[in-house]
């Protein structure tokens, strides 16, 4: 029986192993981050699976320090569903199937970094998740299949990551015992393509002078399981977890021209409104309803109850 070896830090992928070990194709060997590695946006321990299922078990915040190559080396597939790392020789050539990975974009566009945010700021309408043989680039192998999904503009990132999470589970499921068979043809990927830079936790800063529409593609974008959009109030900074685009009709014309007349970022009232209650803010252009924020440090919250606590109040400038 041919065996294969699975490393994954994500939750988008995590779940296959209970999927993989259910139809009969288990790991022979998990590869996951340490508990050390906890606060990285969408961690997924592996060591409940590994006890559950009796699959041995490497924690490691480094795949290329030698350790993973010495358990992989014996087995026929290695395959790596999200890790920070790219894999490099010996490791990447270790098993005769070779190595396979995951990424959620239609390669070879989106190669890179922060795939999941960038789409939604980039306001794609339709992705994919590609499935392709990793060799010594990034995100530059072979393809083997690719599962288009749907970017709604109501979507945030998290919704977005399930929809991704579904399509690696099945595409993991479906084409491992394929590729174990030898019964995989992949493809070249087509020429050129397109590099997305890699996000940290400070590029999340609001820039209030953007138009309204830009700041909820990005507050949609930075949504949990990443660490947030944020600004700041007197110097201590606030998390944006979700805000809400408010049509002409639906405010008075009084906040509409306050809003056009007042610095970006300005408070101007709070908004009274089962389907969109928050508090509105001036943009560079339109008007942004802030709703669920958190103080760093603090719990998340409805947007209302700063302004009702007075943590908040109408005139304050965001960003400042």
């Amino acid at each position: 029986m041919k065996t294969f070896a699975f490393a994954t830090g994500m939750e988008f992928a995590a779940p296959a192993v209970d999927v993989l070990v259910a139809q009969g194709t288990p790991p022979s060997l998990l590869i996951g981050y340490p508990p050390a590695l906890q606060h990285r946006s969408g961690f997924a321990p592996l060591r409940e699976a590994s006890e559950k299922h009796g699959i041995p078990l490497l924690e490691t915040s480094d795949i290329n320090d030698g350790q993973a190559y010495e358990l992989v080396k014996g087995m026929d597939l290695f395959v790596i569903a999200g890790w920070s790392q790219l894999v490099r020789e010996p490791l990447l050539s270790a098993c005769p199937l070779g190595s396979i990975g995951l990424h959620p974009t239609r390669l070879p566009e989106g190669r890179g970094r922060a795939a999941l945010p960038w789409t939604i700021i980039k306001r794609l309408e339709t992705s994919a998740v590609s499935l392709f043989f990793l060799d010594e680039g990034a995100d530059t192998g072979d393809l083997i299949a690719q599962r288009e999904f749907t970017v709604s503009r109501r979507d945030d990132v998290g919704a977005v990551y399930r929809k991704v999470t579904e399509i690696n589970v099945d595409l993991l499921a479906t084409y491992i015992p394929l590729l174990l068979e030898g019964r995989v043809v992949a493809r070249p990927q087509g020429p050129g393509g397109s590099w997305w830079e890699k996000r940290r936790p400070e590029d999340g800063l609001i820039d209030w002078s953007r138009p309204a529409s830009d700041l909820y593609d990005w507050v949609r974008a930075l949504a949990s399981p990443y660490p947030g959009a944020f600004t700041s109030v007197s110097g201590r900074r606030l998390y944006v977890h979700s805000a809400d685009l408010i049509g002409a009709d639906l405010i008075g014309a009084d906040l509409i021209e306050r809003g056009g007349a007042e610095p970006a970022g300005t408070v101007l009232a709070p908004v009274w409104s089962t389907g969109t209650g928050g508090v509105l803010v001036a943009c560079g252009s339109g008007l942004l309803v802030v709703r669920e924020v958190q103080w760093e440090g603090g719990d998340r919250r409805d947007a209302l109850d700063l302004v009702e606590s007075g943590e908040l109040t109408v005139g304050a400038c965001l960003g400042t």
